[in-house]
């Protein structure tokens, strides 16, 4: 099983590059960020292959929030604070960062009601809008585990077959994927954006900016 999971790891990697190189070109197409814009990273990092430090780049200041600053990836020139806290409880005032972004991160808080709270969040402390990528539920192969149709599964029998998994996750922990209609209740005013493999997509993007509708 360890073999498969190295095999379906280095496979999987380049589709996890390219599709995340696809969700920075059209935040930035969104974005087009000026000189003295402020982005905040919910949860989040470089990525696996540094993809995200392009968008960095793009922004005069870069805030990197985590609840474990051990958990993101860094590459050695990356300018961006990184701080402890909580994204359904995020230490902003209202309206007090320009862009805020987060990548495939809603699905891990917990249940709906702490993924209001996250998308609530979200939505008060970003003045000039928002990008928020997670997993598209309604499709067949479960981005974490790797196993067909797993999030329809149970919360005990998920517990029994995720051993099987080969993905990175192979024991039992709480993921709440989210289908188109889900992010919308979540983030009403945004555009939700499939993505990813074509004619079936992978990935699910709420896009907003303030002004635009």
């Amino acid at each position: 099983m360890e073999i498969l999971r190295k095999m379906a790891g280095r496979l999987a990697r380049p589709l996890h590059v390219a599709l995340r190189s696809q969700k920075v070109n059209l935040i930035l197409e969104l974005v087009e960020p000026g000189r003295c814009e402020r982005l905040l990273d919910v949860g989040g990092g470089i990525g696996v292959a540094g993809e995200f430090a392009r968008l960095y780049e793009r922004f005069e200041s870069v805030t990197v929030l985590n609840l474990d600053l051990g958990s993101a990836n860094w590459g050695s020139n990356v300018h961006a604070t990184k701080i402890r806290a909580d994204g359904c409880k995020l230490p902003f005032s209202t309206r007090s960062i320009d862009w805020v972004f987060s990548n495939a991160v809603i699905e891990h808080v917990g249940g709906w009601s702490k993924q209001q709270q996250f998308a609530d969040e979200i939505r008060r402390v970003a003045a000039k809008g928002y990008f928020v990528t997670t997993p598209n539920r309604n499709f067949p192969i479960e981005p974490h585990t790797l196993l067909p149709f797993y999030q329809f599964f149970s919360p005990a029998l998920q517990a029994k077959v995720v051993r099987f998994s080969p993905g990175y996750i192979t024991a039992y922990e709480e993921i709440n994927l989210l289908s188109a209609r889900d992010l919308k209740r979540l983030f009403p005013e945004a555009e939700i954006k499939p993505m990813g493999v074509p004619l079936w997509p992978n990935t699910l993007v709420a896009l907003h900016k303030v002004g635009s509708q």
